[in-house]
Parts: C-alpha cells; sequence; structure tokens
C-alpha cells in the first residue's frame, strides 16, 4: 500500500489512519436555503453518472450488476441518476408492471449498496418506441394522429426538429388529450408517477424524482425554425453567411452535416449566441409557462399524495441544452405554496454534442449557457445540478471537451451527472475528470471548489456551521493509489481508508457557536 501522509499546517500536526469503515445508515436529503443537505445540515455534492438501458428488446437489463455500482463509488461518486420508462413501468392503460418494478428495485438496492443516492428519471428520448429510435413512453400513450415520421442527417436527434409525428405526440402530451381508457395521457403519467413515489416513499437512498427527461416543445419548433431563419442576417451579422440563397439552404439542409462552419464560427461569438438564444426565448416561455409548467404541478402534486420527501428535479424545455433561458417557476401546491423540497436540473452540452465535432465545442458557448442556468438557479432560489453533461463515448479526442465543461460545472453546480456509464470508462482519457476528490458531507457552505488536472491539485474552502458536525471528503482510488497529501489551514483532519479502497477525509467541527473558514488542499506527487 502506498504511503498516506497529512501535513495540518495550523497544528503542525500529522494524523493518518487506516482502518476499515462500517458503512452508515443514508441519510434522506433535503433541500435547504438553496442547498442539497443531509439530516446534520451538510452540504451534499451529488456526483456520479447515467445508468440505464433504453432499450425494451433488452428488458430494459442493466449491464452494470453490484460491482459495477461499486466502482462508481470506488471512483469518487456518489449519486446515480436512474433511467426508468413508462411504458415498462405501465405497459397498458391502469396496470403497473410489478416486475419491471422489482428490476428498478433490485437497482436501486445495488446503488445503496455502494453508498450511492439515486435520482429516478422518468427518460424519452422521441416520446416512445413507436417512433423510430425512440424510447420512454408507452405506445398506448403514442396518440401522433396519423402523422408521419421524418428525419434529417444522420443525428437521431434531428427528427425533433422535422418530425411531424414526433411534434404532435408532444403536443398531446401537453393537451392532455384522451388516451384508449378515456383518461387523458397527461393524468395517466401523473399516476403513473404516484405508483413510483409510493413505492419509495420510505427509501432514503431515492434523492428524488427528475419528472421527464428532455421535455420537447412540440410542434412549436416549427415556428422557433422559422424566426431564427428570418432573423439570420441579425444575428449572424457578424459572421460570414453564405451570400447565395441556393447555398445558404443548402447549408441548412442537413445534408453536408447537421453544423454548417459559418454556424459555429458564429455561435462562437457570445454576442452572436446570446442574439439567437434571445430570437428562440419567447417560444421557450410561452411553452414552459403554458404547458410545461402546469404538468409538471400535476405531477407533483399526484406525488405529493404518497411522498412529501422526495425531492423534485426540475428539467427545462431541451432547448435550454443550447443555452435558451429558462422561465419556469417553483413548483407550488394547489394552494399556492411553494413545495420545499425542489431543485433545478437541466442538461449541459454544447450544439456539437452528438456530432464529429464533439471533441471540439465552443468554451464561449458553454460559458453562456453555464451562465443562463446559474443565473436560473438563482432566481428560482434552488441549487443547480447538471442530470446530464458529456457524451463523449469513449471518444479519444475528448480529454479537452471533459475539461472544459469541468471548468464551468465545478464552480456552479452542486452536482453532475456524466452521460453515461459505458463498459471501459476507467480507460478514457478524460476518465480523470470523471474519478476526482468529492465533498460529499461539508459542514456549511462551499464557497470556492478548485480543481488542477495537470498539477493534480484539489481545493475546497467552506464557511462552517455553527452545529457539530463533521466534514467529509470522498477520495476515489485513483487520488489514494499513490503518495499523497492533504493540508488544512486550520483544524484537524484524519484519513481513514473507504471500503472500497478509496479513502474519507475526515474533519471534525469546531467549538459549538463558533463558525470558521476552512479549506482543504489534496495533492499528488
Amino acid at each position: 500500500m502506498s504511503r498516506r501522509s497529512f501535513h495540518l499546517c495550523a497544528f503542525a500536526a500529522l494524523v493518518l489512519f487506516i482502518a476499515c469503515r462500517s458503512t452508515p445508515a443514508m441519510d434522506r436529503l433535503r433541500v435547504d436555503n438553496g442547498r442539497i443537505v443531509d439530516a446534520a445540515g451538510r452540504t451534499v455534492v451529488l456526483h456520479g453518472m447515467n445508468v440505464g438501458e433504453k432499450s425494451s428488446r433488452k428488458g430494459h437489463q442493466l449491464w452494470q450488476g453490484p460491482e459495477e455500482f461499486q466502482n462508481l463509488h470506488r471512483w469518487g461518486m456518489n449519486a446515480v441518476r436512474l433511467l426508468i420508462f413508462w411504458s415498462a413501468i405501465e405497459p397498458e392503460p391502469g396496470k403497473y408492471d410489478e416486475d419491471y418494478l422489482k428490476l428498478v428495485d433490485q437497482n436501486i438496492a445495488w446503488a445503496k449498496d455502494a453508498d450511492l443516492y439515486v435520482i429516478l428519471d422518468m427518460h424519452q428520448d422521441l416520446f416512445s418506441e413507436k417512433v423510430p429510435g425512440g424510447n420512454g413512453m408507452p405506445a398506448w400513450a403514442t396518440l401522433d394522429d396519423g402523422q408521419p415520421h421524418q428525419t434529417i442527417g444522420g443525428v437521431w436527434s434531428t427528427a425533433y426538429y422535422v418530425s411531424p409525428m414526433v411534434h404532435r405526440v408532444f403536443d398531446n402530451l401537453y393537451a392532455n388529450a384522451t388516451g384508449p381508457n378515456g383518461t387523458g395521457i397527461q393524468d395517466s403519467f401523473a399516476q403513473a408517477w404516484r405508483h413510483v413515489a409510493r413505492r419509495y416513499a420510505q427509501e432514503p437512498a431515492v434523492a428524488g424524482f427528475d419528472l421527464i427527461n428532455e421535455p420537447f416543445i412540440g410542434s412549436d419548433v416549427t415556428k422557433v425554425g422559422m424566426a431564427l431563419l428570418m432573423a439570420l442576417p441579425e444575428v449572424f451579422r457578424d459572421a460570414a453567411l453564405p451570400t447565395e440563397p441556393g447555398a445558404l439552404l443548402e447549408s441548412l439542409s442537413g445534408a453536408g452535416g447537421p453544423l454548417p462552419s459559418w454556424v459555429l464560427k458564429g455561435l462562437d461569438d457570445p454576442a452572436c449566441h446570446r442574439r439567437a438564444l434571445d430570437v428562440i426565448a419567447p417560444f421557450m416561455q410561452d411553452f414552459e409557462t403554458g404547458r410545461l409548467q402546469p404538468m409538471y404541478d400535476r405531477i407533483t402534486r399526484a406525488i405529493r399524495e404518497e411522498n412529501t420527501d422526495g425531492i423534485v428535479f426540475l428539467e427545462p424545455c431541451v432547448l435550454a441544452n443550447v443555452g435558451t433561458p429558462s422561465f419556469l417557476e417553483p413548483l407550488t401546491d394547489r394552494e399556492g405554496r411553494r413545495d420545499p423540497q425542489q431543485a433545478y436540473m437541466p442538461h449541459y452540452y454544447d450544439i456539437t454534442v452528438d456530432t464529429e465535432l464533439a471533441w471540439d465545442p465552443s468554451a464561449n458557448r458553454l460559458r453562456v449557457m453555464m451562465g443562463n442556468r446559474a443565473a436560473e438557479a438563482k432566481r428560482l432560489g434552488m441549487p443547480l445540478l447538471m442530470g446530464e453533461w458529456g457524451g463523449y463515448y469513449g471518444s479519444n479526442r475528448c480529454r479537452n471537451a471533459a475539461r472544459a465543461s469541468l471548468k464551468e460545472l465545478l464552480p456552479n453546480t452542486a452536482g453532475d451527472f456524466y452521460w453515461d456509464y459505458q463498459r471501459g470508462i476507467e480507460k478514457t482519457v478524460y476518465f480523470d475528470v470523471l474519478s476526482r476528490p468529492l465533498p460529499c458531507m461539508v459542514n456549511g457552505a462551499i464557497e470556492t471548489m478548485e480543481l488542477d488536472l495537470d498539477r493534480r491539485i484539489f481545493t475546497c474552502s467552506w464557511k462552517e456551521n455553527v452545529n457539530r458536525a463533521e466534514t467529509r471528503f470522498l477520495l476515489p482510488h485513483e487520488w489514494t493509489g499513490a503518495d499523497h497529501s492533504c493540508q488544512m489551514d486550520s483544524g484537524e483532519a484524519e484519513e481513514t481508508a473507504d471500503t472500497l479502497d478509496g479513502a474519507l477525509i475526515t474533519v471534525p467541527a469546531d467549538k459549538p457557536g463558533r463558525a470558521r473558514t476552512l479549506t482543504v488542499t489534496v495533492r499528488q506527487p
């Protein structure tokens, strides 16, 4: 075993403890004053990956087993965003599939055994498997009214923008159109969530619920596209647009790829990017306030009939993925009272995601996107987590892309979930971005958090609460497998071996009634 040392600067003391720990009972998490906290009021940063199997042909059986969940903890993670599917929960109207739910139970148990919290994500892509390439919603709730399906290019998600079938099924969801059982499909969706929420009402490992993955705007996307087309000269006034109308239309058709070079270059300019987002914003506001927010309220009220403690994680419209401002408001009950347990969890992807240029995102676009998300979280008074980011799929070119995202994620968010947990991820060039020191239980409010991967230095500062509760940092195996040091600017600390071959840094609280600002720095030679 490599030697582990602690340099405690304030007291010039060296404390090293190596011992196995017993796994403590998991606290139920809650939201308090814009932070996710445990029962002792300590800030909890949730860091992990998305885990799920989209295919019903595979029975939604994960390739991961108990060992793979244990690996997540070994790699310095404490949570998963677990994909679940309404189509599997309720394959026929009003009939819930107990076998599938037992499978979800098993996945949650594996996560819990690995000290991982679970956020249940009701996942969909292109609405349902009735749509080619889609998944998520039941076929019986996919009301397409006979509209045809279309797509362009080689990127699956372009169907969102051009398929009349996809547009219609989303429109009918938000309109609560009547399903084959005589009940509105949105009402049925809310009751499916009620069923799930009741099942896990007494399970603290289930931190909460992500109501629907990447809710799409529906047929109004055609209005968005037309508005952007009309605004091109203004949006890209400083960029080199094709001057010949035929060449311009050809470049936008997707025939040469979904991302014309002049679009990428133009939107690298923050001013140009913001002008484009300003064009989309009115449509986003109309959709989120008029259709998405009422659906979220309906689902949450159904959940609260059975489960008052689970955190509801709000996703904005998928158009926020490119940076468009969101207009969601805090969830309320029927009397207009704010639900206390809610957090903001958008996604974080550059427009290059899912293309051959995924390795080369724009740092300027990432910064604009994060600025909007952070401002919205502040307006909402909610902790900000990123439910998805990355999507590098093992590419050996994406090391710098991952670091560019981490540069924005670390100082601005209270948690993040990489997309997604694939075989061999520990061998990727960007794995050091994922497997990193984690402030998993901090007795106070985190003020700064930095990670220099080139120099292998992690630093975190926090303003300590006055209550008596220790602070814990989780060091992944990749950091403890070689000599490393931890410096404290004041106080005491100790290191213990983690049961999964990582380590815990524990900082005891100061005297009751006295608060400190503390900094811990972890270095690898």
